[in-house]
Parts: structure tokens; C-alpha cells; sequence
């Protein structure tokens, strides 16, 4: 009886054993707990990923707008470089400008500020109101050539000198002298040409340059260029005189402005950098820093317009300028677009007793917005203050695109020492 019932015992464990496993109930909980946890990783994926894209965005409008803000700071601190501050009341310019002259030379001054009114939606749903900036300047080349002049009928040439300054043409040359090709770069039509000759400015518009053994550069006769005759100093002494020899270098003019590409070469030139962003909500009304050369009668030179920084949304100038003077000494002072004083030293000099030879400093401020909005709310901001979040209407909670601004306050050094004329 014992065995038996041992072997029957033991049949029972065997059985217990052979039964042994998980329910229904608990492979159901088991699965659900386990898709639970899928979905979490999931989730955290997908937001981890997105979050990485999202300041990758950031990320690269940061490099992006820090690249085009330092082109923007260096060419606002040449401004002035080889050229006259004011032409227009300039005691060095040899006959002022009149209303014959072409209009962007008789404006000629190293900084000039304008508020054209903003017909770009994005920019008015947000109140932004960028002013362009146009500066004057030698933006081409730091060299000044030796030149002889041989007036002609309707034309002044400047015979560039093979001995006096030499060194500037050779350099030109890549120590040759330069070719048709080198000159015509160097010297390109429609630019304006400065001539200076025993501490005296003259000013003419380039129509040629020629390169070869003599090399020569002509202006026209509009303006015309004044010579010297009876006992006044002012005016060229032509070749005939040992004192013909004179400098001349290019004046260009340079614009920034916050708007789309206008010309049909950089809007097809930068095709492949919109492409490439079609799909980004508020595409669209996007706005970019954009750089252009103007000629001489302050239009747009063809193929000369840039993209300096994308998705640019805000621009702000304000100046450091001489406001008055105190026995002979300047007194400086800030002013802001908003200030009564602003236009005196940034409004056209032709025909106004506007001073802009007065600024010594300027502040800029430049915002750059993410290609994408990832924000639902935005944040106010102070006057004069940077612009934190930008709203590109994309119709989402998430409509607002976070912003960068960079500021700096640039020395306009070609202008510092520069007291002449009405202060304000």
C-alpha cells in the first residue's frame, strides 16, 4: 500500500507539473504592458527626434544669420573708405553737385537710411518696418592709382602712371600690367569714379577702362569735371602741367535691405536654397538680408544682387552721432529711428543741410527666424529691442518661429576726426 500510494503521489506531481504555464488573462496583460511600453519609446523617439531637428533648425539659423551679420558689420565700417562723407557740403569737393548731376552722385554721402513702406505680409502681420541702408565707399579694392589727364571733347581719360603707382597696377597685373579684361574689372562702366589732385575732390562716371602697356580709364563729361583757369585753385591741372599727375580710385555704391531676391539672376541663381525649404509652413512670405550694388544713378546693377542671410526678419539701425558742439568740441549723443534728429543725419545731402558726416558709430541689430515655427505663444518685446518670436502664419497652434538677434556697435573710423559743417 505504501508503494501504490508513493507511485500515485508521484503520478500527481507529474501531473501538477506537466500543467505548469500562463493564463490567458496573464499573456493578455503581459502584451498590453509590453505595447504600452512600445509606444512610449516610441513616442520619446519620435519627440527626441524632433526636438533634435528643431534646434538643429536653430543650429544652422544661428551660423547663418552670425555669417551674414559680419559681412553686413564690415562693410558698414568701410563706409566712407576713399569717398566723400557728404558730397554735397563738402569743403574738399572741388564744384558742389546741382541738379544736372546723376541722381545717386549728387546724394553721395557714407551712410544713408530709408523707410520705403513694407509690402511683405509677414513683416506687416508682426509690425516690422526694416529701413534700407545704403552706404558709399571704395567696397572694390584699398588701392589708389597714379593717373595723368588728357581732357577730351565730350570724355576726360586718365592715363594710369607706369611710375607712380606702379605698384598698385602691377598688383593689378599680378605684377604685370593689367589686361583689357583686369581693367575692365577693376574699372567696371557706371561706377563713380573719385579724382584727387592737390588736396582737392573730383567726382565723374566711369563709361570705359582699357588695359595694355598704357592703361586708361575715361569718364564722361556728366558731370563735368572743372579745370583749373586763371588764379583759382580749384579745378585739374591737365597733362601739360607738371602737377597733372592726380589718384583715382571706384566709389561703389552698396544696399541692405530685409525682403525677398528682386532681381530674375538671384532669384534663379538661389533656386536650389528655396527648393530645398518648399514644403516649410510660411515659405511663402520668407524675407532675406539681401546685398546689391547700385550704379551711378542709384538703380540696380545687374547680377550683383546677394542672399547674405536667410529668413531674416528684423533690422535696426541707430546711430552715435555729434548732436552739438561745445566751444569746438563735439557732443555725442544716441539717436534712434524715432528721434526728431535721425533724418538730419541719414536723408538725402542734395538740396538739404542734412549732415551724416556727423555719425561716428553706428548700432545694428539683426534678427534671423528659425526655418519653422515650434512655438504657440509669443513674447513681447521692449522698444528698440530685439524681436524674440516670429509669427509666420501657419495656420497651427505651433505658428510662432523662435528668433536670434546679433548686435554690435561699429566705428565709422573713415569719418572720425570730420567736424566740418552745420551741426544739428
Amino acid at each position: 500500500m505504501s508503494r501504490a500510494r508513493a507511485r500515485g503521489g508521484a503520478r500527481g506531481i507529474n501531473r501538477r507539473g506537466d500543467s505548469a504555464g500562463f493564463t490567458l488573462v496573464e499573456l493578455m496583460v503581459a502584451l498590453t504592458g509590453g505595447l504600452f511600453i512600445s509606444l512610449a519609446v516610441f513616442a520619446l523617439a519620435r519627440d527626441s527626434g524632433r526636438f533634435y531637428q528643431r534646434e538643429a533648425r536653430l543650429a544652422n539659423a544661428t551660423v547663418s544669420g552670425l555669417i551674414g551679420f559680419e559681412r553686413l558689420r564690415a562693410d558698414i565700417a568701410r563706409a566712407g573708405f576713399l569717398a566723400s562723407p557728404n558730397i554735397a557740403r563738402d569743403p574738399r569737393v572741388c564744384s558742389a553737385p546741382n541738379g544736372q548731376w546723376p541722381v545717386g552722385l549728387r546724394n553721395l554721402a557714407s551712410i544713408q537710411v530709408s523707410a520705403p513702406a513694407v509690402n511683405y505680409p509677414a513683416l506687416q502681420a508682426n509690425n516690422r518696418t526694416p529701413p534700407v541702408l545704403t552706404l558709399a565707399g571704395s567696397y572694390t579694392s584699398p588701392d589708389v592709382y597714379g593717373a595723368k589727364i588728357v581732357p577730351g571733347g565730350s570724355t576726360v581719360t586718365f592715363e594710369l602712371s607706369t611710375i607712380e603707382g606702379a605698384g598698385a597696377l602691377r598688383r593689378l597685373g599680378n605684377t604685370a600690367m593689367p589686361t583689357n579684361n583686369m581693367m575692365t574689372a577693376a574699372f567696371p562702366s557706371g561706377r563713380v569714379l573719385r579724382i584727387v589732385q592737390n588736396g582737392w575732390q573730383y567726382y565723374g562716371q566711369i563709361v570705359g577702362a582699357v588695359g595694355g602697356a598704357q592703361p586708361t580709364v575715361t569718364i564722361n563729361a556728366t558731370p563735368p569735371v572743372q579745370f583749373r583757369s586763371g588764379s583759382s585753385m580749384c579745378g585739374l591741372n591737365d597733362i601739360g602741367s607738371g602737377a597733372s599727375t592726380a589718384t583715382i580710385n571706384v566709389v561703389n555704391f552698396i544696399q541692405y535691405a530685409v525682403r525677398p531676391l528682386q532681381t530674375a539672376g538671384a532669384i534663379a541663381g538661389y533656386q536650389s536654397v528655396f527648393s530645398n525649404s518648399a514644403d516649410a509652413p510660411g515659405e511663402s512670405g520668407r524675407t532675406e538680408l539681401t546685398r546689391v550694388e547700385l550704379n551711378i544713378e542709384g538703380q540696380v546693377i545687374n547680377n550683383t544682387e546677394e542672399l547674405v542671410a536667410e529668413y531674416a526678419v528684423d533690422f535696426n539701425l541707430q546711430l552715435t552721432a555729434v548732436t552739438s558742439t561745445s566751444f569746438g568740441d563735439p557732443n555725442l549723443g544716441l539717436v534712434s529711428p524715432g528721434d526728431a534728429l535721425y533724418a538730419k543725419f541719414t536723408g538725402p545731402v542734395f538740396g538739404s543741410t542734412n549732415t551724416p558726416q556727423m555719425i561716428r558709430g553706428v548700432r545694428v541689430r539683426l534678427g534671423i527666424r528659425s526655418r519653422e515655427a515650434d512655438r504657440t505663444v509669443a513674447i513681447a518685446n521692449a522698444a528698440n529691442q530685439g524681436l524674440f518670436r516670429f509669427n509666420i502664419g501657419s495656420g497651427t497652434a505651433e505658428t510662432f518661429a523662435r528668433v536670434r538677434t546679433f548686435q554690435a556697435d561699429i566705428a565709422l573710423h573713415n569719418q572720425a576726426d570730420v567736424l566740418w559743417g552745420v551741426t544739428p
